[in-house]
């Protein structure tokens, strides 16, 4: 009888760390398989379990980061000017070409930042709350990510960009996640770019060498990995002028500093330490 009694003891003690596992935030999947991210190379099968693709109408439209079970950290010029209905999620996905596990979700409500504002350059303030109209279970596949501190600063730090986006100017979206590194300059560096004059301190700006985030990458993550064995968001996919422009590095929303928005408009979502 005892025996029965601490098999059944053991069976739940590994259940509850399997649990707590699958709902780390920022942590890489357990399981991976050991560029539109322009001079990138294919990530490893969900070694990013929280990147979305948004696509719309059949075509990858912009990329996203899951932050809770119901809602989609992403940039606010993703549905300005788009039908949010025409959208759907993508959650769980690492190849266009199988999607026989992948957990497709409406986007039932989107929230774009108070002060979001455009120009033909730039986007300022660009940052959007989607809420998909069904929770996802976490999984080796599915788990959020961690948003930084608030203020937290990256300059100096290296960066990881994610997407599905072009692989080029002119060429065609991946089917499979890309990943790039790339530096995260200090804001100095930022506003000594040629892009100083567009430059405002709630962005941030990275490049590597033949190396960045394209259209159909917008609103994706850029994420920084931490010494505690996990991803965190740094940055949005904003805009840039070109791709891989030795002369114009790639502009990111800074996520340190809506991080009390971002919580006010995410309230009920369940996330993970």
């Amino acid at each position: 009888m005892w025996h029965i009694l601490i098999f059944i003891m053991i069976c739940i003690e590994t259940a509850i760390v399997r649990s707590d596992e699958e709902c780390q935030c920022g942590r890489p999947s357990d399981e991976i398989t050991s560029m539109r991210i322009v001079g990138g190379r294919r990530a490893e099968p969900h070694s990013f379990p929280w990147t979305i693709s948004i696509i719309k109408e059949g075509r990858q439209h912009c990329g996203g980061a899951l932050i809770t079970d119901t809602h989609i950290l992403s940039a606010g010029h993703c549905f300005k000017w788009d039908d949010k209905d025409l959208m759907r999620a993508l959650i769980g996905l690492d190849s266009m070409d199988d999607l026989s596990n992948v957990e497709e979700r409406a986007i039932s409500k989107v929230i774009i930042h108070e002060n979001f504002k455009s120009t033909a350059v730039r986007d300022e303030n660009d940052i959007a709350i989607a809420t998909i109209n069904r929770p996802v279970a976490f999984s080796k596949t599915i788990r959020p990510i961690c948003l930084p501190e608030r203020e937290q600063n990256f300059g100096g730090r290296v960066g990881t960009v994610v997407g599905w986006g072009r692989l080029g100017v002119d060429a065609s979206s991946s089917s499979v996640l890309m990943k790039a590194s790339l530096r995260i300059l200090s804001d100095e560096e930022c506003m000594n770019s040629k892009l100083s004059i567009h430059i405002e301190p709630t962005m941030m700006c990275a490049f590597s060498k033949g190396k960045d985030g394209c259209q159909g990458d917008s609103g994706g993550p850029l994420l920084v990995f931490e010494g505690v064995g996990r991803y965190v968001q740094a940055g949005i996919v904003s805009w840039g002028i070109g791709c891989a422009d030795p002369r114009y590095p790639g502009v990111y929303t800074k996520v340190s500093l809506y991080i009390d928005w971002i919580k006010k408009q995410t309230t009920g979502g369940k996330t993970c330490d």
